[in-house]
C-alpha cells in the first residue's frame, strides 16, 4: 500500500513536466512565430546552397524536405 502511494506521487509531481509542451496557439499569437528571428537557419539560401553542393558532391538527392525525383536533377 505504501509503495502504491510513493509511486502516485511520484506521478502527480511528474505531471507539470510531462504535460508543458501542450499549447493551443491562437492565430494572432502565429505571426510572432512566423517571424524571421525565429528560424533556425539565418540564411535559408545560404542553407540551400550548401544543400545543393552536398548533394553534388554525394550524388545524392532527397531528404530534406523538398520535393524531387531522388534522381539528381532537382
Amino acid at each position: 500500500m505504501k509503495l502504491l502511494r510513493i509511486i502516485f506521487l511520484l506521478l502527480i509531481a511528474a505531471a507539470p513536466f510531462l504535460f508543458n509542451a501542450c499549447a493551443v496557439v491562437q492565430p494572432w499569437e502565429r505571426e510572432r512565430l512566423s517571424d524571421p528571428n525565429m528560424m533556425f537557419d539565418e540564411n535559408p539560401m545560404d542553407k540551400g546552397a550548401e544543400l545543393h553542393y552536398l548533394f553534388i558532391r554525394e550524388g545524392t538527392e532527397g531528404g530534406d524536405g523538398s520535393q524531387s525525383g531522388g534522381c539528381g536533377c532537382g
